[in-house]
């Protein structure tokens, strides 16, 4: 098989888009992001970097829901909101010993509380079973 330049388009193509579709959807932090060193941290950008990474996966499990969304948010909303906050609280432990990380503001905390209040309204008003 002969590989041509519009097929290395396509493929580049694919591998940048994959991992943005992946995001769009309400789906669980993957293993590398929940196991993340976060002891080190010293900068603010790299905080804030971390930040960053838990809101791509927080936020579109906050979107309204719809018939294509709806299983992906029922199934997922919780665990990742329960997620991100276990590595929140990694990072506040880590305060305890690097004086940089002791005030840390980490804006995907809240993120990740409201998500577990809407996943909890889902479930009370029945759109989650």
């Amino acid at each position: 098989m002969k590989i041509n330049a519009a097929m290395l388009v396509l493929a580049a193509g694919m591998a940048i888009t994959l991992p943005a579709l992946a995001t769009e959807n309400c789906s669980q932090l993957p293993d590398s992001l929940q196991a993340i060193p976060v002891y080190h941290i010293s900068q603010n950008t790299e905080l804030l970097n971390l930040d960053n990474k838990l809101d791509i996966y927080l936020k579109p499990c906050l979107s309204p829901v719809t018939e294509q969304n709806k299983k992906a948010i029922c199934a997922n909303g919780k665990l990742v909101a329960e997620q991100a906050l276990r590595v929140v609280a990694r990072i506040d432990q880590a305060g305890l010993r690097n004086p940089f990380l002791a005030n840390a503001k980490i804006k995907s905390y809240k993120t990740a509380l409201n998500l577990l209040d809407r996943t909890k309204q889902l479930r009370a008003n029945g759109t989650c079973i």
